[in-house]
């Protein structure tokens, strides 16, 4: 008796770190891969920009005035490599319909990223 609940035991913390071990894989292709190709346009107002670029490598944040921030990187999956022309584009104070892409995910650091702006009327 004694050994049958032994393999039980074992047994059972085996099938948690499988369960466990799926589930932290599910999170993570959920996280990169849900939202990649969801576009969605919305209007903001940029309050401010911030150019972190160096070595060639972009890195451009733009805040709203809903206190969101934006990234706007060149999103290969997306077929969009224009990301600093983008950035040049958008001026402190200008309201924009802006084609945007990805998730919030502020606990991951996850911002959405600008793919396109057009000036609002």
């Amino acid at each position: 008796m004694v050994s049958l609940k032994r393999k039980l035991k074992n047994l059972s913390g085996e099938i948690f770190v499988v369960l466990g071990t799926v589930l932290v894989a599910l999170a993570f292709y959920l996280v990169f891969t849900w939202g990649d190709r969801a576009v969605t346009m919305i209007e903001i107002t940029v309050v401010e920009k911030v150019d972190n670029s160096e070595a060639g490598k972009s890195d451009y944040r733009v805040t709203a005035d809903t206190g969101e921030e934006f990234v706007i990187q060149n999103a290969e999956s997306q077929g969009f490599y224009a990301a600093s022309r983008v950035f040049k584009m958008l001026e402190v104070g200008g309201t924009y319909q802006a084609l945007v892409t990805g998730r919030r995910i502020p606990i991951l650091g996850m911002k959405r990223n600008i793919i396109e702006a057009i000036p609002s009327p």
